[in-house]
């Protein structure tokens, strides 16, 4: 037991300088951490990364498209509710991975949102389920409180995208987006509707297009 003191009185004072210089790096900002941060930013406020359509660009073309189809007489003087069918978005951008059913789910959800109650949206995607579902429901293979007849539609809403881009002298890309959109007569094909979107992104030498 006598030794003990010696042992430390020998080894503690070489360990010093370690040991402040752990107590250092330990004061600095980010210690004990990732050394990255993060923080919330506006739905509507994020960085533009790029010259091709962004999450941004589809909110605002969602809710632009939605108060000029509610604006209509056709729907908005209407005795009763519309039922309007989604077709699809033409992709004629320069984008293989261009998502239309993100565009239309949006316009969607925002035509539902603010039209109360004028109109309503068939589910064209999962017809074929519904039509099974209603025939077993009638030939007694499934029950149901009641029988319902499947309404039709009186307009299908569809378009198309367009983009197209130029390369400046000095590497710079300018993409101008086209997203058009109109409403169609089920029963004769007419076009009722026709809207454009618009916009143009300038992005300098070595920026992604997509």
């Amino acid at each position: 037991m006598k030794l003990l003191p010696k042992i430390i009185k020998h080894n503690i004072f070489p360990l010093a300088p370690y040991c402040a210089l752990a107590i250092l790096v330990c004061a600095l900002p980010g210690c004990g951490s990732m050394g990255g941060t993060a923080g919330r930013v506006d739905i509507d406020d994020e960085p533009i990364t790029g010259v091709g359509i962004d999450d941004v660009d589809v909110r605002d073309m969602s809710r632009q498209m939605a108060s000029a189809i509610l604006e209509l007489p056709l729907i908005n003087a209407a005795k009763g509710p519309a039922n309007i069918a989604f077709i699809n978005i033409e992709n004629r951008t320069l984008d293989p991975n261009f998502d239309s059913y993100n565009l239309l789910s949006k316009i969607r959800q925002q035509l539902l949102v603010n039209s109360q109650g004028k109109l309503v949206f068939l589910d064209r995607e999962t017809m074929d389920s519904i039509y099974a579902e209603r025939d077993a429901k009638r030939a007694g293979q499934e029950t149901s409180n009641e029988q319902k007849n499947l309404p039709g539609v009186d307009y299908f809403l569809t378009g198309y995208a367009f983009v197209s881009k130029t390369v400046g002298d000095h590497g710079e890309i300018l993409a101008a987006h086209r997203y058009s959109f109109r409403l169609t007569d089920a029963e004769t094909g007419a076009v009722l509707w026709e809207k454009d979107y618009e916009f143009k992104k300038l992005g300098q030498r070595g920026i992604a297009f997509h």
